[in-house]
């Protein structure tokens, strides 16, 4: 096992297989391995994707179907690394489902051993399929998995060595026996982890990992809130100057959606002439639409070319977020917002195009380089509080947020303003419902409200504000259901 040392964080950096085109026999060598260790992962996947594997470990597993490795016509170490990685994988999404429904109880999920309680620890095992409320607990968030990815190849048992130009060499075993595949890599150095072969727009992809040293955390600063939004990547609170970083985000995203459509739409037609064509036996025409017409090399190209121009903007956008900063407050939106309204189709396809993982990325990256803190806060309501009193007390409509005296302010400056006090809330803690969220900021807003009409009652000469609701005092529990709309339905004079 690898010793972690202090101060230091593995990432995972990408070289290029091959400083100039491979020939065509370790082309095809590699592009038969991928496939077969495709058709592996595929079979795994449909058949230990449900509950087979849970609580098996990966060394039961191999001993079962070491047996019935020749199906696949494998070297015996690429089989290896390939089912190691796949039953990982299928783990993990185990883990993810425990994790889910421990929360749901609200207890905390335990990375360690030795802090495990007796739900985890049942959970994890298969003992779980004993208790009734569990198991209904594990369907409503577990996922049945498959794939179809026959593009990659893990590599364990490999040797890598320099020549006297400079190049890193890569050497393995392949299909052909006696036979080993030495190849030409872009590594800077030699490597000794297990690494992941990736094939991307025809050219392989050498996936590792690395140690880089952590920067030192800064001790002089700004604590700044920041809103994650669509049209640019971050808007800042007002004590950084409610700045607005990476103001193309939205923008490219957008052109790219419907560009993705048009193609789409074209493509399905043309797809439908080849299936006629192929039903009515014409396969010359058939070839020809396949050959120019259903081709994936230039939308492949296009869609690099979009993954590289966000990143740059994400990534320019979270150095400029923290140059000044110490500690940067965001919003947790892990979870799925589901709103009441349907969606049109356009709005849908441009939300769901929103490339807010990449910043997710950018924030634990760049935070680590320049040593500063970042700190997840609940997301719920952030965009709907007035950030001057915390309260429900104000409409937003678009980029405008209205309070309830009038006062305009943009809304994205609001909710960052919200954020960076929510990180402070001791009442609402990260993982808290949106629905429990809600009823503490029911519970303030109608304090807020009461205060003011003692105070309006107070002056003199003043009309008492008019509501929709009668005089009687609320119950001191407020009902989740309740619209806080109501609650702005009061007038000052």
């Amino acid at each position: 096992m690898k010793l972690k040392v202090k101060n230091q964080l593995t990432v995972t950096r990408i070289a290029i297989l091959g400083t100039e085109k491979l020939n065509n026999w370790k082309s095809n060598e590699l592009d038969l391995i991928a496939l077969s260790l495709g058709k592996l992962r595929s079979d795994l996947w449909n058949e230990f994707g449900s509950l087979k594997a849970w609580g098996v470990s990966k060394f039961e597993i191999d001993k079962q179907l070491r047996t019935l490795k020749d199906k696949y016509q494998l070297p015996a170490k690429l089989w290896e690394a390939t089912l190691y990685d796949v039953i990982d994988d299928i783990h993990l999404v185990q883990a993810a489902c425990v994790e889910k429904v421990i929360k749901s109880l609200g207890q905390s999920f335990q990375s360690f051993q030795a802090k495990k309680g007796v739900l985890q620890l049942t959970l994890e095992s298969r003992e779980w399929l004993e208790h009734p409320k569990l198991c209904t607990l594990v369907r409503k968030f577990w996922y049945r998995g498959h794939t179809k990815v026959c593009n990659q190849i893990i590599v364990k048992a490999y040797d890598t060595k320099t020549d006297d130009k400079g190049v890193v060499w890569l050497r393995f075993g392949g299909l052909t026996p006696c036979k080993t595949l030495k190849l030409p890599t872009t590594l800077p150095t030699e490597i000794k982890c297990q690494i992941r072969l990736i094939k991307r727009n025809s050219r392989w992809q050498i996936h590792y990992t690395t140690d880089i040293q952590k920067a030192e955390k800064k001790t002089e600063g700004k604590i700044i809130g920041c809103d994650r939004g669509y049209t640019e990547v971050y808007a800042t609170s007002s004590n950084d100057g409610a700045r607005f970083l990476g103001n193309d985000f939205g923008k490219i995203q957008t052109q790219e959606t419907d560009y993705r459509t048009a193609k789409q739409v074209k493509r399905n037609k043309i797809k439908s002439v080849f299936n006629k064509s192929t039903a009515k036996g014409n396969g010359a025409k058939a070839d020809r639409i396949k050959r120019n017409n259903l081709g994936r090399i230039k939308w492949d190209n296009r869609e690099t070319s979009f993954k590289g121009r966000i990143q740059t903007i994400v990534f320019t956008a979270t150095h400029d977020l923290m140059t000044d900063a110490i500690k940067v407050a965001f919003e947790d939106l892990t979870e799925q917002i589901k709103g009441k309204k349907p969606m049109r189709k356009r709005m849908k396809r441009n939300v769901s195009s929103w490339c807010k993982g990449i910043v997710a990325d950018a924030l634990k990256q760049v935070s680590t380089r320049v040593g500063c803190t970042v700190v997840s806060v609940n997301c719920a309501y952030t965009s709907q509080l007035d950030s001057r009193f915390s309260t429900l007390t104000g409409t937003r409509n678009g980029d405008k947020f209205t309070g309830h005296d009038g006062v305009v302010m943009h809304s994205d400056t609001n909710a960052a303003d919200n954020v960076l006090v929510r990180m402070g809330d001791v009442e609402i803690t990260r993982y808290m419902k949106h629905s429990n969220v809600k009823v503490i900021l029911l519970e303030r807003t109608q304090k807020f409200r009461e205060s003011l009409i003692v105070e309006t009652e107070a002056k003199p000469g003043k009309d008492k504000p008019q509501t929709l609701e009668p005089k009687s005092k609320l119950a001191n529990k407020v009902n989740q259901r309740a619209n806080y709309k109501q609650l702005t339905l009061f007038d000052l004079g």
